[in-house]
């Protein structure tokens, strides 16, 4: 199509195929046009025959790549780009209108303006909230390992070490934490019929005699932890990364320089658009806010899955895993239960624009996620063959007994 466009000139136009690199691959278009322009205004050779050549002409050649791979590679790239304009909000939690109100009364106090006596009093009612939810959900996880589980993990283990000796017909070794465990080769499946038939049950019920339900169950609580880690991942690679970092505490904010009482400059939405941190605001927030929270996390996992592997029934585990979900949900429950309306207005009002702003399709982008996925699936057998300790040395020799005899 250019070289049609360029032929009806009164000169003759240089060919396409003469605007190669060294390397003998064609020019972009770009660096066409830039040739063009070169030509126009002067650049040519001795002879001048392309002196004033049109300026459209290096515009056709732009549009019309060297080579239809680049084409199609630009047309992609150009489809593909998504760009997050439209900025990010907090989270409806504790954790969320904590650090709104960290930012926000903050500023108004180092930079003494407005009611400083007022940003001070909901500042420190902030930070005790916050600290209330952190020791709250802290002393949950600490009672569970030390009242909750000890007593099922103590039951379970005695169960088994029973178990063991009397199938293995007193054939059963003594293991380094003091537990039996039966030898190889002296397993005998008919010896079931002679235990009681409440042990039967109890023997039964615990959660490894049904390793495919249990999987199943402590996959679902990984999920609901990791979708946690997940969101506070995003929220520290936000804070900590992408936000740009700003050398005054007054600049975290849009705002107009003769605003007399400091206050935010408000877009269109109405909303307060957070531009940069300083690094002494992004060191505090990951110390006081998001440090607590990860290790919060990874205890309720470690320990959520110790509680349910402790559960001497199955109806049981039902229960306890919505009760540990219960944990979680503290800052939700907390933040509509006690936090002002205008406490929490303040909060969604507040709109976080990253330093990238625009995302291409790249694998990344696409399937990055799915990481979390295999994380999850992974975490389940590595906890039931390598980290658990309730019945360490479990000879899965449980279920299929239970199984030829309907149990």
């Amino acid at each position: 199509m250019t070289d049609f466009a360029c032929k009806s000139l009164p000169f003759a136009a240089p060919p396409l195929r003469k605007y190669r690199s060294r390397d003998g691959t064609p020019r972009r278009g770009a660096d066409v046009r830039h040739l063009y322009q070169k030509l126009s205004e002067g650049g040519v050779p001795s002879n001048g025959a392309y002196s004033g050549l049109p300026q459209h002409c290096g515009e056709e050649l732009e549009e019309s790549p060297s080579s239809p791979a680049a084409s199609k590679d630009d047309d992609s790239d150009a489809e593909s780009l998504h760009y997050y304009e439209e900025g990010f909000s907090l989270d409806q939690d504790l954790y969320g209108v904590s650090i709104a109100s960290f930012l926000r009364d903050m500023r108004k106090v180092i930079i003494e303006r407005g009611n400083l006596c007022l940003r001070i009093s909901r500042l420190v009612v902030t930070i005790l909230m916050m600290l209330m939810l952190v020791a709250l959900q802290f002393y949950l996880v600490i009672m569970m390992k030390v009242k909750v589980c000890p007593a099922g993990i103590e039951h379970m283990q005695d169960l088994y070490d029973k178990y063991e000796v009397h199938m293995y017909s007193g054939h059963a070794s003594e293991t380094a934490d003091g537990h039996f465990r039966g030898i190889d080769g002296f397993f005998d499946a008919k010896r079931f019929e002679t235990l009681e038939p409440d042990f039967q049950e109890e023997i039964c019920a615990i959660p490894l005699t049904h390793p495919v339900f249990f999987s199943t169950m402590l996959l679902i609580w990984t999920f609901t932890v990791v979708a946690d880690v997940r969101r506070l991942h995003f929220l520290m690679l936000l804070f900590i990364k992408r936000i740009p970092e700003v050398q005054n505490v007054y600049d975290i904010f849009e705002h107009d320089e003769g605003e007399q009482h400091g206050r935010p400059r408000r877009n269109e939405d109405k909303r307060v658009v957070l531009v940069g941190l300083p690094t002494s605001v992004k060191c505090a927030l990951f110390i006081f806010v998001f440090l607590p929270r990860l290790i919060l996390d990874f205890a309720l996992l470690w320990l959520g899955c110790r509680w349910l592997m402790s559960t001497d029934n199955l109806e049981d585990v039902f229960l306890n895993a919505v009760a540990l979900e219960f944990i979680l949900y503290l800052k939700e429950l907390l933040y509509y239960a006690v936090v002002p309306m205008r406490s929490q207005v303040e909060s969604q009002e507040l709109l976080i624009i990253p330093l990238k702003s625009k995302e291409r399709a790249t694998f990344g982008a696409y399937l990055g996620a799915f990481v979390w996925l295999v994380i999850s699936i992974a975490w389940v057998p590595f906890y039931l063959f390598v980290l658990q300790r309730v019945l360490p040395g479990f000879k899965w020799d449980v279920g299929r007994v239970c199984a030829a005899y309907g149990h």
